[in-house]
């Protein structure tokens, strides 16, 4: 049958939805693009965040409208956060969790015998070693758990994923080798929490261990190693920045920090505080030139304005390359809520000044690397013909402009000019 999958969310997301491509291929089905040439459609859905979900419902309605008689299976974390939700607007759609991806074959068979499957609740099997379609056939998402140890007071994801299950380091490893032979030069690991990796398990393999395994393997490619939260990521610091200066590892960190207030902070159950995380970056900065991103958000229940200025304050000391801001949306069965929400505006005028800040600060922080020259991985195309977007040794993005195919190719560049998003990067000889 021919069959889309239109993905939302993480990197853990676009993983499955490589997976559930290569596992119906591998059955004798093709994956076509757009919902009007296929006869199955399948949704591989995120919840993360409210925007995301009232995306995900809008195009659920959309697409029951317009094609009533194609079978729709739901994917992803939506079908253990919010089925009811999901069967009030798309009745006739099957679910099939993250959990049960492995299964997306029968669930389509079944489909298209017009019956509707339901296939939730967690298991611990380890999704690696699966045919996969990938999207980017010069990056390999790899994925080293799933589910996580917060408790974080505005976070549905844990009420999907579940708890930790880290996959043993034994198959990370031949993934990311059988990765490098199919000629992928970049790896993403990637988690809901990358730091936590191991504490699961007997022994308690850390993710430095695994970066230094990883370290070893022979081959031309990077690794950037996806979200850390600070609380996992302390007890382990020194030997993250160790490991961090091992070959293929992309100097690189994703470490959200939520909020400058450490009152804020204890309301969300983070389990850290501002000089926690101010530690962790200053671990990293003074042992090699790195690229730190971080996470906010704005207005969460209880959120004041000298609060909001903490954050700001924070933000302006560490000068981040690169923030992800987020305005406060309630999650259904999380305690933040049932919380007394800030007002609509409240949250928009906050957001408007943070993101012009964080602006302003990317740009501040790209145009420190005007003159830089050296190696570049072409990862993607650009935006323009003749455009590619490569990557150096921090992971900084970098426009470049060179007629060919580069998908996958080294070359030398040197930075000319930076916007607040990327680098402009020329190739020189």
């Amino acid at each position: 049958m021919r069959i889309s999958i239109e993905n939302y969310g993480c990197a853990a997301n676009q993983a499955e939805a490589e997976i559930m491509a290569g596992l119906l291929t591998a059955a004798g089905h093709s994956i076509v693009d757009g919902a009007n040439r296929a006869e199955v459609l399948i949704i591989n859905s995120c919840v993360v965040k409210t925007p995301t979900e009232d995306k995900l419902i809008f195009r659920l309605m959309e697409l029951t409208k317009k094609y009533p008689k194609k079978p729709i299976i739901i994917t992803g974390c939506a079908p253990e956060a919010i089925a009811p939700r999901l069967k009030s607007f798309a009745p006739n759609a099957s679910l099939v969790s993250t959990h049960h991806i492995t299964k997306i074959v029968q669930a389509v068979n079944a489909v298209a015998n017009g019956r509707i499957v339901e296939l939730i609740g967690a298991t611990k099997e380890v999704k690696l070693g699966l045919p996969r379609i990938r999207r980017n056939p010069a990056i390999a998402v790899v994925q080293i758990a799933n589910g996580c140890i917060g408790e974080c007071a505005y976070c549905e994801t844990r009420l999907a994923r579940g708890e930790l299950i880290s996959y043993p380091k034994g198959k990370i490893l031949d993934e990311i080798k059988n990765a490098v032979a199919d000629g992928c030069k970049e790896i993403w690991l990637t988690a809901e929490d990358t730091a936590a990796y191991g504490i699961d398990t007997a022994g308690k393999p850390t993710l430095p261990d695994l970066l230094n395994s990883i370290s070893k393997i022979q081959g031309d490619f990077n690794v950037r190693v996806g979200m850390t939260t600070p609380s996992s990521v302390l007890p382990i610091l020194d030997d993250m920045v160790k490991a961090y200066n091992k070959p293929h590892i992309y100097k690189f960190l994703h470490v959200p920090v939520q909020s400058g207030s450490d009152e804020m902070l204890h309301a969300m159950n983070r389990k850290y505080t501002t000089e926690d995380f101010l530690r962790i970056v200053d671990g990293f900065r003074s042992a090699y030139r790195c690229q730190i991103w971080t996470d906010i958000i704005i207005g969460y229940p209880g959120e004041t304005t000298a609060q909001f200025r903490q954050t700001l304050d924070l933000l302006k000391k560490i000068g981040p390359d690169f923030v992800n801001v987020s305005k406060f949306g309630p999650r259904p069965g999380t305690p933040a809520a049932e919380l007394q929400q800030l007002p609509a505006d409240v949250l928009k005028e906050r957001s408007n000044t943070a993101s012009r800040l964080v602006s302003e600060l990317a740009l501040a922080t790209n145009k420190k690397w005007v003159d830089w020259s050296g190696e570049v991985i072409i990862t993607a195309p650009g935006k323009e013909r003749g455009q590619w977007i490569g990557r150096n040794f921090a992971y900084k993005p970098i426009i470049i402009n060179k007629r060919g195919q580069l998908l996958g190719k080294t070359l030398k560049a040197k930075i000319l000019d930076a916007t607040p998003a990327a680098l402009i990067g020329w190739p020189i000889k």
